[in-house]
């Protein structure tokens, strides 16, 4: 057992300490969560981190809600809806007893509105996401008017939504944070500081009465709330503290509930205890790969870093339980099987670079590897640094980051390399391989194919095999062509106090809180 274990009064101590930074005390009865670092936006047009899903799913509710064990849609703000034959229009009818926090009704006008407004939003990295909506790339794109948008409010307890071509997860897309709905009013009267102390307004479980920046978030029960009778949780306290041993020093000092991803060397530390919960992960952590410029802009050099990698070294780095992946969709989605790849093919990768001009590396200019500083990310881009030494004799350089410096720099495109996760918002392989369409905000590498962007759309408007057969084509060519270089499919590594109620372990590790309660014990 190592040290961190035999510790507890020191580590009291310091979480002691930590949360002595706090300007205002902590509700009696709250449940202290602490989620890695400060979110970027909880405004749901501009969130798009697993974290901020997280805190957003307490402040918020969509027309559905996942299941907290299978991620199956479940009533949210709809009570009930019905699917069209053809498959293009879905019609939900809302519950009468949605309310905003501050006592105005939730409507399907509201709906309408915040997903037009995600769609205006210049920045709003998952809009794609609402691309399946009838007219609403034309609309993105300034080529329509808010009359070719398939999205009809007729009452205010009706949404009638129309497709473009059948999708199938379109109902689980109803429950991701990038279709919650915006309070308009407080949107309109605030602008970008609408979800701030004093100003928020949501129509979820809770609702914020305190963010101290880079430190924590503090959420009340909401009042207004529908089920409000069923939260059994006063309060919900998010501490904003990045992976390391704070967060357990936290947790063992009984000072936190629960921690969300934490340095994976802790189920080494922890195996075995009932506090710790290790799953799968609908995910693929990779490099991407930036290609307008310098060598990644060939084809061949991004395969051979690819093939040279030493996938199952990488995993033994983490020792969490990772599975080593070289195609880019994960496996276990239903009638979908992804392109068989090799982990490894040293011989072919070096045979790639020799012949991009560079034998054995020579003549290779050096390349910025961008990576954020956390501990998992740390390992995993000091062992890809020497595997790419060893393997094709190139010089990586590291650039570590702080987390927020990291996403800017991807999306700015200012790396040669970068590490990379991706976690699914529903479980289909369209979710894993439309980020890297041409339009795509979550691209993020420069890369641009019409062939790959042509096979993404045609299986937008196929069903059944027809569909997955064509997109296991776009994945063939990602992985063959594309920007990334994939690595293994993560885990979703969680503590949390076993006296916890209606807790469940799922494929995103998004939790609903408001169907967690506190039993007997620690």
């Amino acid at each position: 057992m190592r040290p961190v274990l035999l510790l507890c009064s020191v580590l009291a101590a310091t979480a002691a300490g930590f949360l002595a930074l706090t300007s205002s005390r902590t509700p009696d009865g709250a449940l202290t969560v602490v989620f890695g670092d400060e979110p970027r936006s909880l405004d749901p047009a501009l969130a798009s981190l697993t974290l901020e899903g997280r805190i957003l799913a307490a402040l918020f509710e969509g027309l559905t809600v996942p299941d907290p064990a299978t991620l199956e849609p479940r009533p949210g703000v709809a009570l009930s809806w019905d699917r069209s034959g053809d498959g293009l229009t879905w019609t939900f009818r809302l519950r009468g007893d949605a309310a905003w926090s501050d006592g105005r009704p939730v409507t399907a006008e509201d709906f309408r509105w915040s997903w037009i407004r995600v769609l205006r939003t210049p920045d709003a990295v998952n809009w794609e996401l609402l691309a399946c909506i009838r007219g609403a790339r034309d609309f993105r794109a300034g080529r329509a008017g808010e009359d070719r948008l398939g999205i009809a409010a007729p009452d205010p307890l009706t949404l009638v939504v129309t497709l473009e071509s059948p999708t199938d997860w379109f109902l689980s897309l109803t429950g991701t944070m990038t279709y919650l709905p915006v309070p308009r009013a407080a949107v309109e009267a605030h602008g970008r500081t609408w979800m701030r102390p004093g100003k928020f307004v949501g129509n979820g479980p809770f609702v914020i009465d305190a963010w101290e920046p880079n430190h924590r978030i503090v959420a009340l029960r909401n009042p207004r709330y529908h089920g409000a009778a069923r939260v059994a949780l006063p309060a919900l306290v998010f501490l904003a503290v990045p992976p390391g041993p704070t967060q357990y020093n936290l947790y063992a000092g009984g000072l936190a509930d629960w921690i969300a991803d934490p340095p994976p060397d802790l189920v080494r530390d922890l195996r075995g205890s009932p506090d710790l919960h290790v799953s799968p992960r609908l995910g693929i952590s990779f490099v991407r790969l930036a290609v307008r410029k310098g060598p990644f802009a060939d084809p061949a050099v991004r395969r051979a870093f690819a093939l040279s990698v030493d996938r199952e070294r990488v995993v033994r780095t983490n020792g969490a339980g990772q599975i080593p992946w070289a195609a880019f969709v994960p496996p276990g989605l239903a009638g979908y099987s992804p392109p068989a790849r090799p982990l490894r093919d040293l011989p072919r990768a070096r045979e790639l670079l020799a012949g991009a001009g560079f034998p054995q590396g020579r003549g290779f200019p050096p390349v910025r590897f961008l990576y954020p500083a956390q501990k998992e990310f740390v390992v995993v881009a000091q062992t890809l640094q020497a595997v790419w030494k060893e393997a094709l004799g190139v010089t990586v350089v590291m650039d570590r980051v702080d987390r927020k410096e990291w996403s800017r720099r991807m999306r700015e495109l200012d790396y040669d390399l970068a590490i990379s996760s991706w976690i699914g918002d529903y479980q289909d392989p369209n979710t894993f391989l439309e980020i890297f369409t041409a339009e795509s905000g979550n691209n993020r590498t420069g890369w641009a194919d019409p062939a790959y962007d042509g096979l993404v759309r045609m299986a937008a408007g196929e069903t059944g095999e027809a569909r997955l057969r064509t997109l296991a084509e776009a994945e063939l060519r990602l992985v063959e062509e594309g920007p990334v270089v994939p690595l293994y499919v993560p885990v979703t590594i969680e503590l949390w106090r076993p006296s916890l109620r209606g807790v469940h372990e799922n494929l995103i590790g998004i939790h609903p809180l408001q169907g967690v309660s506190r039993g007997e014990g620690r």
